[in-house]
Order: C-alpha cells, then sequence, then structure tokens
C-alpha cells in the first residue's frame, strides 16, 4: 500500500471512530389491535403493514390517524460532550399517550392526550429525557404513541448545557460525536509520522 493510501485509510478509520452517522427512523402502522399502556407491545401487536422512513430530521412531520407510532434515535456521544447536561423534548401528537425508552429501558410512560399545540412551553404535553452528566457512548432513544384521529404536525428538539435549543436532525446529533481537539492533533502526529519513515525508506 502506498503512503497515499495509507494516510487516506488511517483518515477514513479515525472518521469513522470519531463521529458515528446518526439515525432517525419513524415508523407508522395502522391501529388494529387497541393495546395502550404498555405501547412498545401495543405498537408490536398491530397486525397491520409497517409504514418506515429514515429521516433526516423530525419536524412538523404528520403521522396518520388511527396510526401506532414508533421514532428510534440513535446517536453517538463524544469526549467533548461527555460531562454536560442534555436535555431531548418529544413533541408526538399521542391521543391515546406514549413511552419514551432510553437503551432499552423505559423512563417515562402517561395514558394523557398529548397535544402540544406547536407550542414548546406546554411542558407536560412533551415526552421528555434528561441526562445530568452524560456519558460517552452510544444511545438509543424510542418512542411509542398511538393517535386516533385529527393528528397534527409532531417534533422534537435538544438542548446541551442549557444552551440553545436544536432541531432532531441528523446533523445536530451527529455533532454531538465531535472528539476532543487533542484526538485530532494525535492523529495528525501520527500521520506526519507515517509520511516521515515513508520518506526516509525512499
Amino acid at each position: 500500500m502506498n503512503l497515499k493510501s495509507l494516510l487516506a485509510a488511517a483518515a477514513l478509520a479515525f472518521g469513522a471512530t470519531a463521529a458515528g452517522a446518526s439515525t432517525i427512523t419513524y415508523q407508522v402502522r395502522s391501529i388494529d389491535n387497541a393495546i395502550f399502556g404498555n405501547y412498545q407491545s401495543g405498537f408490536n401487536a398491530q397486525s397491520s403493514p409497517l409504514a418506515s422512513n429514515s429521516l433526516s430530521e423530525f419536524t412538523n412531520q404528520f403521522g396518520q390517524n388511527n396510526g401506532y407510532n414508533h421514532l428510534s434515535v440513535n446517536f453517538e456521544v463524544g469526549n467533548v460532550v461527555a460531562g454536560s447536561s442534555v436535555l431531548f423534548q418529544f413533541a408526538p401528537d399521542a391521543g391515546y399517550g406514549g413511552a419514551l425508552f432510553v437503551n432499552g429501558v423505559q423512563q417515562i410512560s402517561t395514558g394523557n392526550d398529548l397535544w402540544w399545540g406547536y407550542d414548546w412551553n406546554n411542558t407536560g404535553e412533551l415526552l421528555s429525557s434528561s441526562f445530568a452528566n452524560i456519558t460517552q457512548g452510544l444511545y438509543t432513544i424510542d418512542l411509542y404513541w398511538a393517535e386516533g384521529c385529527c393528528n397534527g404536525g409532531q417534533s422534537a428538539r435538544f438542548s446541551v448545557g442549557g444552551g440553545a435549543w436544536q432541531a432532531l436532525s441528523v446533523s445536530n446529533l451527529d455533532a454531538l460525536a465531535v472528539p476532543e481537539p487533542g484526538s485530532l492533533a494525535l492523529l495528525g502526529l501520527a500521520l506526519s509520522g507515517l509520511a516521515a519513515i515513508r520518506r526516509k525508506k525512499a
């Protein structure tokens, strides 16, 4: 392998580990089995066809009337964000209520009719998850909810360290995985070393 290929491979490998690709997946199916309360089981118990979409952003997303919904958000936290407080807020239109899970563990469940009315100040109508001192690693947030009729626009957002709210988008989530500047400097030194070794052998 020549030096150019070696450097490219090293940079690609570092990029893959430094910033994992976030995903936002939204699934909807019609309600043909009215199971509410245990929303994850309720969603899986439906026999209706499943519509699944990969989204770049969950903003003003409409579901369907008489629908069971599942939103799955996968992201990575790098060492720049680690130790910070991170707050996620989700605004589903959930006439029959819903539940939120983090890494497979249920955090909140409510049978209340949730409708935020496009107003983030309606905090009682949101499903939220707060990380006081988030650690470095991979995370999955899953929401399950059910809506009867008259569905409206649904959105989600998050804030890091009490800073400005950011839309729940793949690009904003990817930024959470950014490594410390020192890690980038180490990569530069390593690549420089490889180049120097190659020159000496030439």
